[in-house]
């Protein structure tokens, strides 16, 4: 399946869009399993200096990606980071994104949750200390803090400890945080193969007792973290989980997803 000559990109903010029929557009669009957003990054080529000066920090930022009569969104985040420089006769503009808040510094001096504290009460007291909206709540274990729980220092770091008390995977995609399993959620199943754009062999891996597969794809906006994918190929027939992988598209380059998914 070869839709190369159908690539369809657009970058759009404060009420602009750039669509790779008429700019120059590249980049990589990372997603991952941890509470801390991941950074885009975009270079588009040759844009005037009032559209540059329209492209702001801290401002919202979209992509749309896909084939012609199939796209969706592949980053919702905001603006962290716009550099131009020259290159020859091309001025190419840098612009980095991060997938949501940059949480990292938001900090919290001490809270005291009372004994007998449920860890979701303490994760949704989090989230909403800092603004995070909260896609999906599903944990494997409520643990209860039978001695109450203190909470001070980087909220993304107490919200990723008590996840792990609570045995469940904690991610922010598309500037929401997502609590659950990676094997339990409210995903579509997506069939990947030769037909549906598979690319290349699967290649196995083992690490730290997960068990899966490194695999590439022609780009696919359906799968993210926590993707539940259904495998047909040489390696390999059945079902997958996506843990972490990337999108990356230029105009003549790759234009694909890779990913790595667990058993």
């Amino acid at each position: 399946m070869d839709k190369n000559f159908g690539r369809v990109l657009e970058v759009m903010t404060e009420n602009m869009k750039f669509s790779m029929a008429d700019y120059n557009i590249e980049g990589s669009v990372p997603f991952d399993n941890d509470p801390l957003p991941n950074e885009a990054e975009i270079k588009i080529w040759n844009l005037s200096d009032t559209t540059l000066n329209n492209i702001k920090r801290n401002k919202v930022l979209m992509i749309n990606a896909g084939y012609k009569g199939d796209i969706g969104v592949i980053l919702h985040g905001y603006i962290s980071q716009v550099a131009t420089a020259w290159s020859g006769v091309d001025k190419i503009t840098n612009i980095r994104v991060l997938d949501g808040y940059d949480l990292s510094k938001r900090q919290v001096k001490e809270i005291a949750f009372a004994k007998n504290t449920l860890g979701s009460k303490i994760i949704k007291q989090m989230a909403a200390y800092i603004g995070l909206p909260i896609a999906q709540m599903d944990l494997n274990q409520d643990y209860r803090y039978q001695d109450g729980y203190s909470a001070k220092g980087a909220v993304t770091d107490i919200i990723s400890k008590v996840c792990k008390d609570c045995g469940t995977s904690c991610y922010i995609n598309k500037g929401k945080l997502y609590v659950r399993s990676l094997r339990r959620g409210a995903d579509d199943l997506f069939a990947l193969n030769s037909d549906t754009g598979l690319i290349g062999t699967p290649a196995a891996f083992e690490q730290s007792g997960a068990k899966g597969y490194n695999l590439s794809s022609q780009l696919q906006y359906r799968i993210t973290t926590a993707s539940a994918i259904d495998l047909k190929s040489r390696a390999f027939n059945g079902r997958l989980y996506v843990r972490s992988g990337s999108h990356t598209f230029s105009r003549t380059g790759d234009f694909k997803t890779d990913m790595e998914a667990v058993i």
